[in-house]
């Protein structure tokens, strides 16, 4: 995963409707911060990047259905569970629905997981929401509506 030539993570394993306890995310995508390519990009990988798992998530919401605090809970409390067992260090959560109001503006930029950046993006005008964290706001570069 690039962007604006900053290099992420290298992700290599994709699954959907991907089951976490409750919660079925839409997309997972899997992979760690390890860069991969010829000898030299390695060799420098492996002496300067660490070497943490990462994790992104996309849930979408369904037509006519807010999202609030309570209902953004659950995919939060499944995705630290599945950081938990698995070792992942990071963790990113795009939530897809209709609408953007305060209620849901407050919701996401509330979350306050250092280790989990949170985007709302609305499909119909194409506005984007971010969690406050670090991820949160640095994951609203790399995603482009």
């Amino acid at each position: 995963m690039t962007g604006r030539g900053r290099w992420i993570a290298d992700f290599n394993e994709s699954f959907r409707d991907f089951r976490v306890q409750d919660v079925k995310f839409d997309v997972l995508i899997k992979g760690n911060t390890r860069m991969k390519g010829f000898i030299l990009s390695r060799v420098f990988s492996h002496f300067l990047n660490p070497n943490y798992e990462v994790a992104f998530f996309i849930l979408s919401v369904s037509p006519g259905k807010r999202i609030d605090r309570r209902h953004l809970q659950r995919p939060l409390s499944a995705i630290q569970w599945y950081m938990e067992r698995n070792y992942v260090k990071w963790s990113w959560l795009v939530v897809v629905g209709e609408g953007l109001d305060e209620t849901i503006r407050r919701t996401v930029e509330s979350v306050a997981d250092q280790s989990i950046g949170v985007v709302y993006i609305d499909s119909g005008s194409r506005g984007m929401i971010n969690s406050n964290s670090y991820l949160g706001r640095q994951i609203r570069k790399y995603v482009k509506v």
